[in-house]
């Protein structure tokens, strides 16, 4: 292959992060991906305030300062983790979303052309998939492109 052609396929690849133990492990097959494709990164992370007061009454300025202590901490967080793994990865773009995050992901993929999507097989507790769901299998559900799970090492 000629020096600086780039191979078909995948141009544009998005990694949605909760920030757990299991993203951190998928992130390298991300790297890989996006270094044999030659592949922009998207990385994102979504701040969950679908469900934030659901049942509660909670004092309107309460509410914008607890959601604006979520996004900044979870800016804080992607910050981090992409500071200590996105060095040498040239075309990558962040983004904190907000909402539900099947939906959200699934929103960002089709506003960004996104043609495949890295996600790990869970990252929250087994009580929270149980309830609320995956994830990841939303995603995989409504995407319109590959989505690759990868499980959590054993």
């Amino acid at each position: 292959m000629a020096q600086g052609k780039r191979l078909k396929g995948f141009k544009r690849i998005l990694f949605p992060t909760d920030l757990t133990t299991p993203s951190e492990y998928v992130f390298s097959y991300v790297v890989s991906l996006v270094r044999r494709y030659r592949a922009k990164l998207h990385v994102v992370h979504v701040v969950d305030t679908a469900h934030e007061a659901a049942g509660f009454y909670v004092p309107h300025p309460s509410f914008e300062k607890l959601h604006g202590e979520m996004r900044e901490g979870a800016e804080g967080a992607l910050k981090k983790f992409c500071s200590r793994r996105l060095k040498d990865i040239k075309d990558c773009e962040t983004a904190i979303l907000e909402g539900e995050p099947h939906r959200e992901i699934v929103k960002f993929i089709e506003g960004n052309n996104i043609d495949l999507v890295v996600m790990a097989t869970y990252g929250r507790g087994r009580m929270d998939r149980f309830i609320f769901g995956s994830t990841t299998e939303r995603v995989m559900r409504k995407a319109r492109c590959p989505v690759l799970v990868i499980p959590p090492p054993r």
